[in-house]
């Protein structure tokens, strides 16, 4: 059991210890990390997460995530402001690719998503 003493001029002392064992950080029956991301990402930004693993095009991101050309340039907007992504611009083409920061994230693998 751990104990916190805090004795502080003009104030009683005050004594706390935790009530019991606390919450597990790992739940039983926790899915993986993946869908923890998901939990707080959204599923179609953790796969964009790992489909960037390689640098991609906006059309050829969406083709990988089924979605529409527009939706893969939002869902890259968005991980580009949280650092995740970086996108380049090619001539006309704009390039997409995962940054060290978001190749930190817990369960970072190769991507195993299929083209169809």
């Amino acid at each position: 059991m751990s104990l916190l003493v805090s004795d502080l001029p003009g104030r009683p002392l005050v004594l706390t210890y935790a009530a019991g064992s606390g919450l597990p950080l790992s739940p039983a029956g926790a899915g993986s990390a993946d869908e923890a991301l998901a939990a707080v990402l959204g599923r179609t930004r953790v796969d964009a997460l790992l489909v960037l693993e390689q640098e991609h095009t906006t059309s050829g991101l969406a083709l990988r995530l089924r979605v529409s050309n527009a939706t893969a340039s939002a869902h890259a907007a968005a991980l580009r402001g949280a650092g995740l992504v970086t996108t380049t611009r090619a001539g006309r083409a704009v390039l997409h690719r995962r940054t060290e920061l978001g190749s930190l994230r817990p369960g970072a693998r190769s991507p195993a998503l299929r083209l169809w």
